[in-house]
């Protein structure tokens, strides 16, 4: 299958054959509602925002870019990595809201620097 042609729930299943996880695997690491993955694998269907988070922070190196689109490369490199650990998972929606649209501006900000020269580069 094209790359072009694939969901987001098939890139993930790429992402894991390549990190050789299991649905129960991934669902622990990134501490995923039980089924959550095989469900989403079963009915073809759309991963929620709040568990793209969570699989972003617990694999950093998982290009965010390349598991919504399909474009770029499945890994960041290590300078490209822009989500940090340490930021937490936030529950209030006003705060999680706000967390997104930072998170957002790292995403463009990141893919600025790859394909543009800008200041600071």
């Amino acid at each position: 299958m094209e790359n072009k042609h694939k969901t987001t729930i098939d890139r993930l299943i790429d992402f894991m054959d390549y990190k050789n996880l299991n649905d129960n695997k991934l669902t622990k690491l990134a501490n995923l509602s039980v089924g959550l993955i095989g469900r989403a694998r079963r009915n073809k269907s759309g991963l929620h925002t709040d568990t793209i988070e969570k699989i972003l922070h617990t694999f950093p190196e998982l290009n965010p870019t390349w598991l919504l689109t399909g474009n770029g490369s499945m890994l960041l490199s290590t300078e490209d990595n822009v989500i940090p650990k340490s930021i937490p998972l936030i529950k209030n929606s006003d705060t999680f809201i706000d967390e997104i649209f930072t998170t957002q501006k790292d995403i463009i900000y990141m893919l600025k620097k790859k394909y543009f020269k800008i200041e600071g580069s």
